[in-house]
């Protein structure tokens, strides 16, 4: 019997409960043109600014619209309606509309399409003003974020991983327990331990979840933690699950210089849940993606990465306090 895909079950309930609610999209869905009619299931041609501007159109007169782009990358084209219209009618309007859209795009995740379709945009997205960015790490996750969007009365991007739509996606590690829906601006632990804490978004939660098994052969119980989204980012609510955890390390995508996580990291330390020698980033490099596997692997995190740095930390706390560590032994 093969499973259905959690997000796929999210849509269809979202369709069947609210009549107002319509779907662009730039392929063919023929199951769900058959269940809910060609004018609520409208496929559109690739003009992304066109059919966000639409969507912010409809949602003003009061109807639910769920944009699915192909890519994050082509969500670029759209941000005058996105950034400009948007996320300004509520403040503008001093809250007399509110613009209930949901766009979905896809990101990065071993399809190697090269430059100008693979984006991680997270943290650019988080510093708009009016914006939820969800950023799930699993399938469950996908679909329990996309559940909240959908009743949600202010624009949402839900920015999803190809991996969590390969062939093997059952198999990928799930931190969620079911599909059921997820809050805005609440981190999740995705794995309880209390010698060091991973801190992950979208796809590095399932790197720093392949990296505490490795660190456990060393004798270290890792916390990881799923942030879910970047915006809001919640900054107090990871606060509260680190303090007392041990060393941090905060795993990324994105390059360094403009990752949300540096944001957060810095917020960890002046709440005291962190000392600043016991705080580490794995980043992505400040570079293109280039479309060859080869290139692109020394770019991003990896688990030997994550590992490295959760062993370097742990070393330098038990040379600080005279003690011995078990770090590396094995």
């Amino acid at each position: 019997m093969t499973r259905r895909h959690p997000v796929g079950t999210a849509v269809r309930s979202a369709l069947t409960e609210q009549p107002d609610l319509h779907m662009f999209c730039t392929y063919q869905q023929p199951d769900l043109i058959d269940l809910f009619g060609p004018d609520r299931m409208v496929r559109l041609p690739i003009a992304e600014n066109a059919m966000v501007g639409m969507a912010v159109g409809m949602a003003l007169v009061g109807r639910r619209v769920l944009v699915s782009i192909a890519r994050v990358a082509f969500l670029f084209t759209a941000f005058d309606p996105l950034v400009n219209q948007a996320t300004k009618w509520r403040y503008m309007s001093d809250g007399q509309f509110s613009v209930p859209l949901v766009i979905r795009g896809l990101t990065r995740g071993d399809e190697h399409l090269g430059a100008q379709h693979e984006h991680t945009a997270h943290s650019m997205l988080s510093q708009i003003p009016g914006l939820v960015v969800a950023v799930p790490s699993s399938p469950n996750s996908a679909a329990g974020l996309l559940a909240t969007a959908l009743r949600h009365p202010d624009p949402v991007v839900v920015l999803e991983s190809p991996r969590l739509y390969s062939p093997d996606w059952a198999d990928l590690p799930e931190p969620e327990a079911t599909p059921a829906p997820l809050p805005f601006g609440v981190a999740g632990r995705a794995l309880a331990g209390r010698d060091l804490t991973l801190v992950g978004i979208g796809n590095t939660v399932a790197l720093c979840l392949r990296a505490a098994r490795r660190l456990a052969d060393h004798g270290l119980r890792c916390q990881v933690v799923d942030l879910r989204t970047a915006a809001p980012l919640d900054r107090d609510g990871a606060a509260g699950l680190v303090a007392g955890a041990g060393p941090v390390v905060l795993v990324d995508e994105e390059p360094r210089a403009s990752s949300l996580l540096c944001d957060l990291g810095l917020h960890l330390v002046q709440v005291g849940a962190v000392e600043p020698d016991r705080l580490a980033f794995v980043c992505g490099a400040a570079v293109p993606a280039p479309a060859s596997p080869v290139l692109l692997a020394p770019l991003l995190p990896t688990v030997d990465d994550v590992v490295g740095s959760a062993l370097a930390l742990t070393r330098r706390r038990y040379a600080a306090t005279g003690g011995t560590s078990t770090a590396g032994s094995h």
